[in-house]
């Protein structure tokens, strides 16, 4: 486990998957991150790449060959090396000869945390190294606690978004895919109580999602948490129905259609890095609490 600390927090980090695995206030003695729990949900804050949840059939092809694709990509499960370690934590991962018969594209992905007294910023960075076009998606996927305090319950919690608007979920099928019409979750509105019941479906996906921030609040307890996904189009809110967490999760990319051909290049919502290119995404988590 790596660590870095401010004046106000300790991130730790493991480099299994480079999961960020604590986000702890030492100002409040408060830990805000999700801590893992097999009954659950056993991970923490997994990244997603080189795909965001599910492809159909978990399988793709590129140029006429099938390819395996696990949920969420390969990399959460392995072993990134750090090459910096001091104010910041640099985390790299590069193609090798277990992802190429899964994913046959050169890479080169780097996670980078950054902490400025209350904010850590956490930016992805994915390198075509290879001579090709590269098609690929990236996704956070944080887990916070609620509740956090003692007496507190999952419903004392919501959601605050930045912006008055129709947020509107896509349905996601049994098989982890999005098919059907999307359903009214807030309208003309920012704020959603949090119920167990809004995930009977599995997650809430919201496409082209308004705004750029969501803070997540209790009615009972001090200490919000803000996830700005400015440049992430796509939103997740996920829980196992009854736990005491809930993740959201900046998506660049997002799960296949239920009607997909299988070519990962007309993937829906793919990303294509030109060869030799470089792709950037942040996601920034603040946490206040008060003076």
């Amino acid at each position: 486990m790596h660590t870095i600390q401010s004046e106000t927090l300790r991130v730790q980090v493991n480099p299994v998957g480079a999961e960020l695995s604590g986000l702890f206030s030492t100002k409040t003695n408060t830990e805000y991150l999700w801590q893992g729990d097999k009954n659950w949900w056993g991970d923490r804050a997994p990244i997603l790449f080189p795909i965001v949840c599910s492809m159909r059939d978990s399988k793709y092809t590129y140029k006429g060959k099938e390819y395996h694709m696990p949920k969420h990509g390969f990399v959460r499960r392995e072993v990134f090396e750090l090459v910096e370690a001091g104010e910041r934590l640099v985390f790299e991962y590069r193609d090798n000869e277990k992802t190429r018969p899964l994913y046959p594209f050169a890479f080169v992905f780097r996670v980078i945390y950054e902490l400025d007294n209350n904010v850590l910023k956490t930016t992805y960075r994915v390198e075509n190294t290879g001579d090709e076009t590269m098609y690929f998606s990236v996704g956070a996927h944080e887990g916070y606690n609620c509740a956090k305090e003692p007496g507190e319950a999952f419903e004392d919690y919501y959601l605050e978004f930045d912006k008055d608007a129709d947020y509107n979920s896509a349905v996601i099928t049994p098989e982890n895919l999005l098919g059907g019409p999307e359903y009214s979750v807030i309208k003309n509105g920012r704020v959603l109580p949090l119920k167990h019941e809004l995930f009977n479906n599995d997650a809430l996906v919201f496409c082209n999602v308004p705004g750029s921030r969501v803070f997540l609040k209790s009615k009972k307890s001090a200490g919000v948490v803000e996830v700005d996904y400015t440049g992430a189009p796509h939103l997740g809110i996920w829980q196992k129905p009854g736990a005491p967490y809930v993740c959201i999760e900046p998506w660049c990319g997002l799960p296949d259609l239920d009607s997909h051909n299988g070519r990962i290049e007309e993937k829906y919502a793919i990303n294509a890095l030109e060869a030799g290119g470089i792709f950037n995404w942040t996601n920034t988590i603040t946490i206040h609490e008060g003076a």
